[in-house]
């Protein structure tokens, strides 16, 4: 058991070996590929443009913790933000701002060097070492994209104009390298002062900004650092770190300053509500002022002596809350007044008005106009958002107004039952002066008024102060930076990629090909195809450029392996005594299999190894497609079989051989109508016979086996039958072939040689023979041992 154990795992073991070979031996083929491959990235490297990676990151500041009069919340109480980052991510990408920082670059201006394999794009700064360049035109408005070729040589300056199709305008020459007070149109004026190297020609681009902003804003990624956190990541890939950078670092100013002016509209909202209302305040103080001072002249008071009791004292208390409560009223009517003016603008804020409900909804109405604001300016008036919170703003306005309404209403209830109690304490109030009583009432209005108009002056020192300190939207973290370990395409990854695709598409395709390959490569596959019983007497090597009438002598490798052939072939033979067992049949399944080059080979083997007393003869029975005259260098219808049998003339059939050296060869003949009908005759019978008395070896070189049934007709008359299969030639399943006849007995004493060994090395195989010398066979397919005419 351990044995057959060993013997398994070696078996496998070689299986491994040889399936390796088989892979590697084509390492030329991957050699190529790799050296293909490898220039196919050098040659993208050279001529791609690199781009860097340049990032920066900002933390968006949370305007709920802002507000001095915000009260504590579940989400403030658990530093849980109220912050939506995608809100403000699209507003990092959005059209407007980024048109803005285009605009505030000039980054639709675009500055290149010419290279002699790519052009760079350069900053304004580093196009010339020192230059003016001052544009006639608002850069901002340009429609079509325009290129301007800028060379300058012996101090002359040379500029051609192309249109957005890259079609050449006009060329400009100048006889400086300044553009100044010369004759021409171009939209700017250069002056070139000095350049390190002013023979590498510029180019100066003119795009829309639409195109530039599209195309900052496509190479622009904004995300989000952390699951819970308020910070930013934003970057953008360029060929040039220092654009990058720039745009950055002024993408992100544009941006806080979007968000602070979003902050002063509101507090300039509320600055003129305030000023709206100081003046009606200011008229209706002068009018009661002016009546106070009519009355007092009109009834001759100068100074009335107050005379206060308790219950005038009391009375006073509610004339105060009187008082508190007509300047809410007057309050919350100028905010009704206000409103139904209002079409989707900020309302003022903190002015007094003492209702929690209602200044909570205030604050979320101003938050809505913001956010309608922001969507707005990126997506229009007619965006589904927008119409979205215009509904909600309708809506809020109408639950503002109804509830100042219902307040209003209360306060009204309120002053009617305060009256009543003041009413109760007329009859003392009645002995004060009619004088002091008028002049009292005209008083306390002066003074509702005063009050008012404080509260409102206050409110406006706070909305002012707040408008000049207004606080940023963002707190940057780190200002543009770039990464210069960030170079795409990274060489390292690319030549990497080669590599592995090289080695990728090498496998597949051996694999493929392997996978489905059918063909019969060495003897080991041979064997296992075959039947048990049927031996492998040989194989016979691949050689090129093969001359038939020299190779089987001498120490040739086509005579040894034809040596090594007959040895087995004797060892294999049912009789001991190989001499009695002269007939030898070569055939094979199809035709270019090989079996005339082993049967005439053969017999020049034998002819040549054995005595001159010994006699060997070839006879060529493919009456179909004889190919033995080619060996030779016979022609074709040199007289044969054909004949004999024909003329019956098995008699003088010395007459029809043909004598090499010491070969005697009887040729096919004519090619018959009939084959088959002709080698079954008893007339081919009989002259095998004689062959067989008169010659110590026939060696017959018959028709394919698979193909006519001409050989099967005198198979039964061959001492010894030698089946050739060709190395990457013969399909495997031709094997089923022979296994057939072998088990139905159709051939006796059947012996297999594998013809071509070593015509390829596509599978890893080298074979060796060693006769005192080792000969390994290593040679490329396209030998010419076919059988075809």
């Amino acid at each position: 058991m351990q044995k057959y154990t060993a013997q398994y795992e070696t078996e496998e073991n070689d299986k491994i070996r040889n399936e390796i070979l088989r892979y590697i031996s084509f390492w030329p083929y991957f050699l190529i590929l790799l050296i293909t491959f490898f220039c196919s990235a050098f040659l993208y490297l050279k001529y791609t443009t690199t781009s860097l990676k340049t990032t920066a990151i900002i933390e968006i500041m949370d305007e709920s913790q802002d507000s001095e009069m915000a009260l504590p919340t579940e989400l403030t109480v658990f530093n849980r933000s109220m912050i939506n980052l995608e809100n403000e991510i699209t507003r990092l990408k959005s059209y407007t701002i980024n048109a803005s920082v285009v605009k505030e670059l000039n980054a639709n201006i675009l500055y290149y060097k010419i290279g002699r394999v790519k052009n760079s794009q350069s900053s304004p700064e580093l196009w010339y070492d020192e230059y003016e360049l001052d544009f006639k035109i608002d850069t901002d408005l340009i429609d079509d994209k325009s290129t301007y070729l800028i060379s300058t040589s012996d101090n002359l300056l040379k500029i051609s104009s192309f249109s957005n199709e890259n079609d050449l305008i006009k060329t400009y020459n100048f006889k400086s390298l300044s553009t100044l007070y010369q004759n021409h149109e171009l939209p700017f004026e250069i002056i070139i002062k000095s350049d390190n190297n002013l023979n590498v020609d510029r180019e100066l681009i003119l795009s829309p900004v639409k195109n530039q902003t599209n195309k900052f804003r496509n190479n622009l990624d904004v995300s989000v650092l952390g699951r819970d956190s308020d910070q930013l990541l934003l970057s953008v890939t360029h060929e040039n770190h220092l654009i990058a950078e720039s745009y950055l670092n002024t993408l992100v100013k544009e941006f806080d300053n979007d968000g602070v002016f979003d902050r002063k509209l509101e507090y300039e909202r509320t600055i003129e509500f305030v000023n709206q209302r100081e003046v009606i305040l200011k008229q209706n103080l002068n009018v009661i002022e002016l009546r106070k001072q009519n009355y007092k002249q009109e009834n001759n008071l100068t100074d009335i002596s107050l005379d206060a009791n308790n219950n005038i004292d009391l009375k006073y208390t509610y004339n105060s809350e009187i008082f508190q409560i007509e300047s809410q009223k007057q309050i919350s009517e100028y905010l009704i007044e206000f409103i139904s003016e209002l079409d989707y603008g900020y309302l003022p804020i903190n002015i007094g008005l003492e209702n929690f409900d209602l200044n909570n909804m205030i604050n979320e109405f101003n938050k809505i106009v913001s956010e309608r604001f922001k969507f707005l300016n990126e997506a229009g008036a007619n965006n589904f958002l927008v119409k979205s919170l215009e509904t909600q703003l309708d809506n809020l306005k109408q639950n503002i107004s109804v509830t100042l309404e219902n307040f209003s209403n209360s306060l009204d209830l309120k002053l009617k039952n305060l009256r009543l109690k003041e009413n109760e304490f007329d009859n003392e109030y009645n002995m004060v002066p009619e004088n002091e009583k008028t002049l009292r009432a005209i008083e306390r209005e002066l003074s509702i008024k005063e009050a008012l108009y404080l509260v409102l002056l206050q409110k406006r020192e706070e909305a002012s102060i707040n408008l000049a300190v207004v606080k940023p939207t963002i707190k940057v973290v780190d200002q543009a930076i770039t990464d210069f370990n960030s170079a795409q395409p990274n060489s390292r990854i690319i030549y990497s990629a080669s590599i592995l695709l090289a080695i990728i598409l090498y496998f597949t395709v051996l694999y493929i090909w392997f996978f489905l390959d059918t063909k019969i490569h060495n003897k080991d596959h041979l064997i296992k195809l075959l039947n048990s019983e049927i031996p492998v007497i040989g194989e016979i090597p691949f050689l090129k450029d093969l001359k038939f009438n020299s190779s089987a002598s001498g120490r040739s490798l086509i005579a040894e392996s034809i040596r090594m052939l007959l040895s087995n072939l004797r060892f294999t033979s049912i009789n001991s005594d190989f001499k009695k067992h002269n007939i030898i049949v070569f055939t094979s399944s199809i035709k270019g299999e090989g079996k005339t080059l082993a049967s005439v080979n053969t017999a020049l083997g034998l002819a040549n190894d054995l005595n001159r007393e010994k006699k060997v003869i070839l006879l060529g029975t493919d009456l179909r497609n004889p190919q033995i005259h080619k060996s030779f260098n016979v022609d074709k219808k040199q007289e044969g079989i054909s004949e004999i049998i024909y003329r019956s003339d098995t008699k003088n059939y010395k007459n029809y051989i043909k004598n090499f050296d010491n070969l005697d060869v009887l040729f096919s003949g004519s090619i018959p109508p009939n084959p088959t009908a002709l080698l079954s005759s008893d007339i081919f019978k009989v002259l095998i016979s004689k062959l067989k008395n008169d010659y110590d070896y026939v060696i017959i070189d018959s028709a394919p086996c698979m193909l006519v049934s001409d050989t099967f007709q005198y198979i039964d008359l061959a001492d010894s039958v030698v089946y050739l299969f060709r190395a990457n030639f013969t399909d495997s399943k031709i094997t089923d072939f022979i296994n057939e006849i072998y088990s139905s007995k159709q051939i006796k004493n059947l012996n297999v040689v594998l013809n071509a060994v070593g015509s390829s090395a596509s599978y890893g195989y080298k074979y060796g023979y060693q006769y005192g010398y080792k000969y390994a066979y290593n040679y490329g397919y396209g030998y010419g041992y076919s059988e075809a005419k």
